[in-house]
C-alpha cells in the first residue's frame, strides 16, 4: 500500500468535507481561506497535486452550494432572514444582498464570491431574490474556486518557506504564535462587539481578507 497516496487522499477527502459542510452553510468554525492556503502548502510539498485539490473543491461548492440554494429558495422569506440571523447576518445586510443580486444576477453572485465578508449572504440572498438555479450554481462555483484558488497560490509561493520553519523551529513555538494570534483574534471580536465579525473571522481570515472586509464594511 502506497502510505503517501493514501495520506493525500485522506487529506482532500478531509478538506472535500470541510468545504461541503461550509458551502451548505454550517457555521463551521475553521476559515475557508486559511485551509486553502494550508493546502496550497501541502501541494508545493507534493502531497497532492492542484488538479486534484480542484476537483475536491469544486465538487464540495458545487454540492453544497446547491443544496443551500435550493433550501434558501424553498423555506420562505421570513425562514431564510430568521436563519441568516443566527449566523450573524443582519436583516439589512441580506436586504442590500438582495437587491444587488437582483440587479446584477449570476455576475453579481460571481462577484460576491470574492468579497470577504459578504460571501455567506450571497445564496440566502439569491434564493430570496428568486435567481435562476444554474446560474447561481455556475457563478457560485467559478466565484469560489478564483478567491479560494489565489489562496491555494500564496501556500504553494510560502510552502517552502513554511516547511524551512516547522525544521528550524519547535512546534511549541509556532503553537504559541498560534495561542497569540487567536488572543488578537478574540479581543478583536469583544471590542467590536458584533456578531458579523466573528462570521467574517470563519469566511476571511488572511490579513488582506480582513482588511479588505473591514473596508467594504465602512464604505456600505
Amino acid at each position: 500500500m502506497d502510505l503517501t497516496a493514501t495520506g493525500a487522499g485522506s487529506g482532500l477527502l478531509a478538506i472535500f468535507a470541510v468545504m461541503l459542510l461550509k458551502e451548505i452553510g454550517v457555521p463551521v468554525p475553521v476559515p475557508s481561506d486559511l485551509i486553502m492556503v494550508g493546502a496550497g502548502v501541502q501541494i508545493a510539498s507534493g502531497a497532492y497535486s492542484a488538479l486534484a485539490l480542484a476537483l475536491a473543491v469544486g465538487l464540495a461548492v458545487l454540492i453544497g452550494a446547491s443544496i443551500q440554494l435550493l433550501l434558501a429558495r424553498s423555506a420562505g422569506r421570513a425562514l431564510v432572514y430568521r436563519l441568516a440571523a443566527l449566523i450573524g447576518i443582519g436583516p439589512d445586510r441580506l436586504d442590500r444582498m438582495v437587491a444587488t443580486l437582483a440587479q446584477g444576477g449570476a455576475r453579481a453572485v460571481f462577484v460576491g464570491m470574492n468579497v470577504p465578508g459578504a460571501r455567506a449572504a450571497v445564496l440566502p440572498a439569491a434564493g430570496v431574490a428568486r435567481l435562476g438555479f444554474i446560474p447561481v450554481t455556475v457563478a457560485t462555483v467559478a466565484g469560489s474556486l478564483v478567491f479560494y484558488g489565489w489562496h491555494v497560490g500564496l501556500g504553494y509561493v510560502a510552502g517552502p518557506a513554511a516547511a524551512a520553519l516547522v525544521e528550524r523551529y519547535s512546534l511549541g513555538v509556532i503553537l504559541v504564535l498560534v495561542v497569540l494570534a487567536l488572543v488578537g483574534l478574540v479581543a478583536w471580536v469583544v471590542l467590536r462587539r458584533r456578531a458579523d465579525a466573528a462570521r467574517a473571522w470563519t469566511d476571511a481570515a488572511c490579513p488582506a481578507c480582513l482588511a479588505i472586509a473591514v473596508a467594504g464594511e465602512r464604505s456600505a
